[in-house]
């Protein structure tokens, strides 16, 4: 099973990359449980996750200008 990362709207189509991962069924299940407890969209949610985790590396060392190279 997988899921394709993009909010469906009636505005025109993003000019974002897309990403698409892959994932079993229980996993999509309990992500879906934790964006509606964020009351965000699964897409949403998972780019706050994404965004989140790059902050983190970016303030311990691990994502610095060299490891981008």
């Amino acid at each position: 099973m997988y899921i394709e990362l993009f909010c469906a709207s009636t505005e025109m189509p993003s000019e974002k990359p897309r990403l698409t991962i892959y994932l079993d069924a229980a996993t999509k299940a309990e992500l879906e449980v934790l964006a509606a407890l964020n009351d965000r969209p699964v897409s949403n949610y998972v780019l706050h996750l994404v965004k989140r985790e790059i902050q983190q590396a970016k303030a311990s060392g691990v994502l610095t200008d060299k490891t981008q190279q």
